[in-house]
């Protein structure tokens, strides 16, 4: 089948082995450009732009971009990706493959293209994002550094790092401790509501990765048969306490109504989410809360607190990675230093959010991360 005369990415996908799409996507755009053109996608941390196809004399290996929020690209910042491009490679053409609206990577032309491959890039994106449910030739090139199994699984849970849905845009990321921690976040936009949690198991490795998958799956098992925040947050605490490993979870599960611009959510015993007003205030959503999920009582309740969050606004969750992060003086962040790095990060769309106070964690020691940074910035949209 043809898009306006394009090659479309069932066509892409249907002609090769799901392997194979890469190299077939480089063919076909190389037809097109009359010139050649190489694939390129971002590593999992959103650091290095990693050729996934192309040839290999003409086109490097990797590009230093600190451009993406995990491995997508964030779309502000593709004229800076241009120009990281061009001064390594000279001249050249990037057309960004975009799935929705999330960068998924770029085709790269060397030379003067004969053609505009804007549309076909759109149909690459789409095929190699489906051939990446069959094949892992996609995933293997995103990481660059050998994954343990407990990293394997955090990966795996999380859902894509930038989205606009129920009104809102959503930023999500996760810098991974040296010794993967429980770390997660999650979203989803339904009829109720913008779904929203940011959580933290205890320990490290695989026994903090078997208490967030199950405590990921009873989340959104509980949401997908309708269940409130309280009753999301029991399944997954009484799933929790079922592995009988003497293991918990902190968690802020939310969800956001885009038609009452509100917000309503359970603290399970994390730490405060923040919201950014836009005359640059910074208020502290610090009220009645429970105890993390997977302790034992006899009885317990999960308050329900709500505020309004309005267009012009964000709120941000997060885990201690990001306050207890230790700094060249050998304390922590904190949350006063968190409130200085958003200051004067100052206002941003939630990707430049996440992807700020991002390096901000990674800037403030040469030391390895002890513990997982989890972000997740929603900001309202008229």
């Amino acid at each position: 089948m043809m898009v306006s005369g394009q090659i479309d990415a069932g066509e892409l996908l249907g002609a090769s082995l799901p392997h194979l799409v890469p190299e077939r996507v480089v063919e076909v755009a190389s037809a097109q450009a009359g010139c050649p053109v190489a694939v390129y996608v971002l590593d999992l941390e959103g650091s290095f732009a990693l050729r996934l196809a192309g040839d290999v004399e003409r086109f490097p290996q990797q590009i230093r971009a600190a451009v993406g929020v995990g491995p997508e690209i964030i779309p502000e910042a593709l004229p800076q990706l241009r120009a990281l491009v061009i001064d390594l490679v000279g001249p050249c053409t990037l057309w960004p493959m975009v799935v929705r609206d999330r960068v998924m990577g770029f085709l790269l032309a060397r030379g003067r293209p004969a053609s505009d491959l804007e549309t076909f890039a759109g149909q690459a994106a789409l095929a190699l994002e489906l051939a990446s449910g069959y094949t892992d030739a996609l995933h293997a090139v995103r990481r660059r550094k050998d994954t343990r199994p407990a990293a394997e699984i955090q990966q795996n849970l999380l859902p894509p790092r930038l989205a606009r849905v129920s009104g809102a845009d959503v930023a999500g990321g996760v810098l991974p401790g040296y010794d993967v921690g429980g770390d997660f976040f999650d979203y989803a936009g339904n009829a109720d509501g913008l779904w929203l949690v940011v959580a933290d198991a205890t320990g490290k490795g695989n026994s903090a990765a078997a208490v967030s998958s199950l405590a990921i799956g009873a989340l959104r098992a509980a949401r997908r048969a309708g269940a409130g925040l309280q009753e999301a947050a029991r399944l997954a605490d009484e799933a929790i306490l079922a592995l009988d490993i003497q293991r918990y979870l902190t968690a802020v599960v939310g969800s956001w109504d885009a038609d009452r611009r509100l917000l309503r959510w359970i603290n399970c015993g994390h730490p405060t989410p923040l919201i950014l007003r836009a005359d640059g205030r910074i208020d502290e959503l610090d009220a009645e809360r429970t105890y993390p999920l997977g302790i034992r009582f006899t009885e317990r309740t999960f308050p329900v607190l709500s505020i309004p969050v309005r267009p012009g606004e964000r709120l941000l969750l997060y885990s201690d990675g990001v306050s207890e992060r230790r700094t060249t003086d050998g304390g922590p962040i904190g949350d006063n230093g968190l409130r200085t790095i958003l200051t004067e990060l100052g206002p941003r769309s939630p990707a430049t959010t996440v992807r700020g106070l991002q390096d901000a964690v990674l800037k403030a020691s040469p030391e390895p991360l002890r513990d997982d940074a989890t972000l997740l910035v929603v900001a309202p949209q008229d």
